[in-house]
This record gives structure tokens, C-alpha cells and sequence, in this order.
């Protein structure tokens, strides 16, 4: 009945903007209804099987509520967001008495916005928007373009659109709690009642089986459902059940991820469809799949597919690279794959290989390719934990630049000549970890533990290194330049000799921490914690220490001569450096500072004691120093104490 109904809607034009594949009408014809909740699913440790609500009929009953204007449902890839508002669309066409027409128009079409404009009527008119992920310009902006798209429907009766989960950037912009989605449009507040569609339980997995096996393929029946229950990524993506035949062939293989079931499904899609040689398919999808992100869409043109036939040397015609490949043509007679999944698993088969492209992709960040993320994640992941059960003990010699790597532990491992540059580590842990010759340049560590690890020659430039855990790490000789430590735990840490020139150590705490001869030229130290902290012979030029809080249990030196090396101690090293440093706020007294350079330091209410006055007052200027006075024990301005004096 639904494909007969299919063909008469495309028969007579109420379906036009729509070019339904083979795959999405069984997908209608199998379909199980889809269920939603007003909370995330991720935000629940077990789904209860009774929770939820089937959406379709939910939304019937809005259809004549007059209140709420706005939905939005949100699913991740492969959910079934496109089957649910075809079957909506479907339902609704199905009534015969309707006071309201129905559109469907996707959000992916290049033409969508003005197809919205052409309708009349719109109070009368109930608009189904799919895949505002897959819109190039929600891509560019996606505030930008949710205020084209709600200016353009505001007068519509009702709106329902559908989107990636992860498409929005935070909780803020996409709350997950409220059950509501304000967003600002002008003057005016739009409110969207946001719902999440819930996956599959056991019983709605053997109803689509049925479906799709009964009653002629019983065996199969079988065989898919007991692969169901060694692989339970198929039951999370609805879209890839589809493709379960595919996956049957190799009885005895289990898939533990997502990446891999790709991978089958792909190359069986290829191996029946090349006429002649599969790795020409293969690298023209991928081709095809490098310009689509390229050029910001997810459309590729007849002539763009033949010229990239020619300018890579694929021997491909132009009607087997369009009518054999992974590829549908849309109204508009341009191309897409199957499913955006489809083209960002060969956006992350093409990263995987090749650094540069991959280099692009992590600075361009995953907004609008959240499976390309979750692909390069898992193939990560996977590649570091075999590495590390392969060679216990020990990583060498490993070239793993741009590179997402979840929460890995490499606690007490040897890492010897490896490249991690760029990377993005997701709380790692590298704790009593020897990291000799590594490179963690521009790497993101945020939240990383490195208690106890010993550095050897190793390289954090422009780390972000925010929150870490350093306690009793050995630095020395390690390069930290404009590294951002801010908030991290640093104490007892040997920095000797190391390099921290302009590295952010807001509101770290580097009590007990050993910081002799280092560099640490325009570094941010506010509201640093510096309890005993040894600063002997450190370069603190045009650093900023405003209201860190430094404190001594016993009264002692910034930096104090050995009698071995005081003869060859040059004038300007001796003492710390605090040249144009910024000393706002923070309290030096008791510390013997004769030997301190504080040459042009900004001194607005730090705190001296009188004997530090004695000898300071006549090198620096102290007019916006504050004065603690030791018989008194309180804290007055140096004018103040002059004026007394």
C-alpha cells in the first residue's frame, strides 16, 4: 500500500522534491513505528522499554492543536529521521477529511528556501523540513540560516523539522532538560518543542525482521537476529538494518564497530555494482565524496562527475560513475550519496590515509559531520589499543599526527619517538608514563593525567594542557612554550631548565614546584597559587604574577648563589628576572628580593615588608605598593607609611 502510494504522489507531483532510492522504499515499506521522548537518550543509563510515545500519531493529534507552531526531532545518523516525515507525510496525505495541506521539502535541496516561499497559503499549510544537518548554509552558520528559515515560516500552521542530534554546537544552543528550544529571531522568540527519537527494542527489531524476511525467508529471519545480538550498533542505526543482507554473508564474523559494518556494507554495494573494476569505483566515490566537503555541499553535478573522472585518471564513463556508484540523482538532476553517513565514511577512509586531508578536517573542526568524527574516533581508538596490548610496556616510533584519541590509558607505558602533533586527546591518561622525544605540539591534552610522568626531550608547544594533572612530573628540559596550563595541577613538578616562554599558567597551582632557571618571559601567572615555589635564577620577564598568591613557610630567596658557581655568575643573572612584570595584587613579604630584578614591574598594591622597603625604595618605584608593617601586623599604601615614616 505505501509504495503504491509512493508512486502515485511522484505520478502527481505532490512528492517533487523527492527522488526516493530502492533503499528508502523498503525502508517505508518496512517501517516500524518510530517512537520519541522529550529527553536525550545519551542522558539515560538504560531506556526502559515502556518509555516513549510513537510519534506519528502524536503528531496527528498536534495537527489540530493550534498552540505549538514549532518542532524540531532530533536523532543521530541513521535513526530513521527521513522515513518518520515520509511516513507522516504519507499518513496525513491518507485522511480524507484534512483542513490543512502538507509539504515535504528537504532542507539539503539548494532551492529549498525559495520552495518555501513559492507555497500559498502557508496558514493553511503544515511544512515537514528534513535533514536542517544537511543544509550547506546551516553548515557555514547555523544560526544565520535558522533565522532565514524561521522568517520564511513564521505564517506556516505548523513546522516540523528534523536534524542531527550533534549538529548543535552546546546544551545552551540545544537544551537538553527544558523540552523547549528558544532561539532569537529579531525582535521575537521562536520556541521549538524539541523531541529525540528513541532506538529499537527487541520487539521492534522482530517486527521490521518479519517484515523483511516473512514469511518466505524464515532462515534469515533467524541469521539476522541472532547477528543483531552480537553487533548492537545495528540496532542503534535503524538505516544500516536495511542494508542486514549485506552483512548475513559472513556468518561467523562479529562487527564491534560501527566503522567496520561500513566497510562491509560498501564493498559488497561496490563488488555488485562495478562492471569491470571495483577500485575505480571505489576511488571515485571517494573522489567524489573529497569535493562534496570541499566545496561545502553534499550535491555533486553530471559535469563535475565526468571532470573528476578525467582529472584523476579514473576509467570510469560518466553513466557508470552516475549510474553505478554510491550516488542518487535528485530532482535537480545533481547527485548525493545514499546517506550523508555514506559520504563521510569515505571522507574518513580518505583522512585515514592522508595526513594533509586529515590536517584539514581536525582544524576545520566536525560541525555537520559528526559520523566522519565518530569514524576517525573508533578507527583510532581501535588502532592504539591493539597497538598496546602488541607491545606491552612500550609504543616506538609512531606517526599518529591528527588524530582523535578517546579517553586511552597509557599509564606506565615507555613512549619513545612518536608524533601525536595536532591531536586531540579526550582525557587521557598518562600517568608514571616515561615520554621520551614525543611530540604534543599544538595537541589538545585538556584534562589529561600525567601524574608522576617523567619528560625526556619532549615538545608541548601551544599545547592545551588547561586542568591537567601534573603533580610530581619531571619537566626538565622539556619545551612548554605557549602551552595554556591554566587551572592545572602542577605541584611538586620539576621545571629545571625548562622552556615556558608566554605559556598560560592562570590559576595553576605550582606549590612546592621547581622552577630554577626556567624561562618563563611573558608568561600568565594570575591568580597563580605559589606556595614555596622555588623561582631561583628564573626568567619572570614582563610576566604577569597580578594576584597570584605566593607564600613561603620560612622566609627565603627568589634565588640564592651556590659558592661554586657565584664567581661565574654573570650581573644579569642574578636573582629572578622580573622585568616588567605584572606583581598587582600579590604579597612578597619575608622574601629576599636584593637579588630580584624588578625593573619597570608593574607594583599596583603589592605587598612589602619594611625591610624590602628599606632596600627597594631607592631603585623602584614603590608609589602604588602597599606596606605591611610588623609590629602593627596590618597593611597600609606606601604613602601612607612614608607620610608615618
Amino acid at each position: 500500500m505505501a509504495i503504491r502510494l509512493i508512486r502515485f504522489l511522484v505520478r502527481h507531483n505532490q512528492l517533487k522534491y523527492f527522488v526516493l532510492d530502492r533503499q528508502t522504499k523498503q525502508a517505508i515499506k518496512n517501517y516500524v513505528p518510530t517512537r520519541g521522548t522529550g529527553t536525550d537518550p545519551c542522558d539515560q543509563e538504560e531506556i526502559d522499554d515502556e518509555s516513549g510515545f510513537e510519534l506519528i500519531p502524536f503528531f496527528m493529534k498536534e495537527f489540530k492543536n493550534p498552540d505549538s507552531q514549532y518542532f524540531i526531532i532530533l536523532a543521530d545518523s541513521g535513526m530513521g529521521k527521513t522515513t518518520f516525515l515520509l511516513k507522516l507525510f504519507f499518513k496525513y496525505k491518507r485522511k480524507i477529511l484534512k483542513r490543512y495541506k502538507i509539504i515535504l521539502i528537504p532542507l539539503s535541496q539548494k532551492q529549498a528556501l525559495d520552495e518555501i516561499k513559492k507555497v500559498k497559503n502557508k496558514q493553511k499549510t503544515i511544512l515537514l523540513l528534513d535533514c536542517f544537518d544537511e543544509d550547506t548554509r546551516a553548515m557555514e552558520d547555523y544560526i544565520a540560516r535558522l533565522t532565514e528559515i524561521c522568517n520564511e515560516t513564521e505564517l506556516f500552521f505548523k513546522v516540523i523539522m528534523t536534524c542531527r542530534t550533534q549538529f548543535f554546537p552546546d546544551s545552551e544552543n540545544e537544551p537538553r532538560i527544558t523540552g523547549k528550544m528558544k532561539f532569537g529571531v529579531g525582535k521575537k522568540n521562536v520556541e521549538f518543542e524539541k523531541y529525540y527519537i528513541l532506538p529499537f527494542r527487541d520487539s521492534e527489531i522482530r517486527m521490521y525482521l518479519k517484515k523483511k524476511y516473512y514469511p518466505f525467508k524464515k532462515s534469515k529471519f533467524e541469521r539476522s537476529f541472532k547477528l543483531i545480538l552480537n553487533c548492537p550498533q545495528l540496532v542503534v542505526r535503524p538505516m544500516l538494518l536495511s542494508y542486514i543482507d549485506d552483512l548475513l554473508e559472513d556468518t561467523e564474523r562479529k562487527y564491534d564497530n560501527v566503522y567496520e559494518i561500513y566497510e562491509q556494507l560498501v564493498r559488497k554495494w561496490i563488488e555488485r555494482e562495478a562492471l569491470k573494476n571495483n577500485k575505480l569505483l571505489y576511488e571515485f566515490s571517494e573522489k567524489a565524496a573529497e569535493y562534496m566537503y570541499l566545496n561545502k555541499t553534499i550535491y555533486i553535478g553530471g559535469t563535475q562527475i565526468e571532470n573528476l573522472c578525467k582529472e584523476y585518471s579514473i576509467n570510469l564513463r560518466g553513466i557508470e560513475a552516475k549510474s553505478r556508484s554510491l550516488l542518487n540523482r535528485n530532482a535537480g538532476g545533481d547527485y548525493k550519496f545514499a546517506h550523508k553517513s555514506i559520504l563521510e565514511f569515505f571522507l574518513y577512509e580518505k583522512a585515514y590515509k592522508d595526513f594533509e586531508f586529515r590536517k584539514v578536517i581536525v582544524s576545520n573542526g566536525f560541525s555537520g559531520y559528526e559520523m566522519l568524527e565518530y569514524f576517525i574516533i573508533e578507527r583510532s581508538s581501535c588502532f592504539i589499543n591493539n597497538l598496546l596490548k602488541d607491545n606491552s610496556g612500550e609504543i616506538r616510533s609512531i606517526d599518529f599526527k591528527c588524530f582523535i584519541l578517546p579517553k586511552i590509558d597509557f599509564s606506565r607505558i615507555d613512549i619513545v619517538d612518536c608524533n601525536f602533533e595536532k591531536c586531540i586527546f579526550i582525557e587521557p591518561k598518562f600517568s608514571a608514563s616515561t615520554l621520551n622525544n614525543v611530540n604534543f605540539n599544538d595537541t589538545h591534552l585538556e584534562k589529561a593525567n600525567f601524574l608522576g610522568a617523567n619528560f625526556v626531550n619532549t615538545s608541548l608547544n601551544n599545547a592545551n594542557l588547561k586542568k591537567c594533572e601534573f603533580r610530581d612530573a619531571d619537566f626538565e628540559g622539556t619545551n612548554l612554550e605557549g602551552a595554556d596550563l591554566e587551572g592545572a595541577r602542577l605541584e611538586r613538578a620539576n621545571f629545571v631548565n625548562v622552556n615556558m616562554k608566554g605559556a598560560i599558567l592562570k590559576k595553576a597551582s605550582l606549590s612546592w614546584a621547581n622552577l630554577y632557571r626556567a624561562n618563563l618571559r611573558g608568561a600568565d601567572l594570575k591568580e597563580a597559587i605559589l606556595i614555596n615555589t622555588n623561582f631561583g635564577r628564573a626568567f619572570l620577564d614582563e610576566a604577569d604574577l597580578s594576584e597570584a598568591f605566593l607564600f613561603y613557610s620560612e622566609p627565603r630567596e627568589f634565588w640564592r648563589y651556590d659558592k661554586e658557581e657565584e664567581d661565574k655568575a654573570e650581573k644579569d643573572l642574578e636573582g629572578a628576572y622580573l622585568t616588567c612584570a605584572n606583581l598587582s595584587g600579590i604579597n612578597v613579604a619575608g622574601i629576599d628580593l636584593r637579588e630580584t630584578v624588578l625593573n619597570n614591574a608593574i607594583l599596583n598594591n603589592t605587598i612589602f615588608d619594611e625591610n624590602q622597603i628599606s632596600y627597594l625604595e631607592e631603585k623602584y618605584d614603590l608609589q602604588n605598593a602597599s606596606v605591611y608593617r610588623n609590629e602593627s601586623h596590618d597593611i597600609i599604601t606606601y604613602k601612607e607609611y612614608r607620610k608615618k615614616v
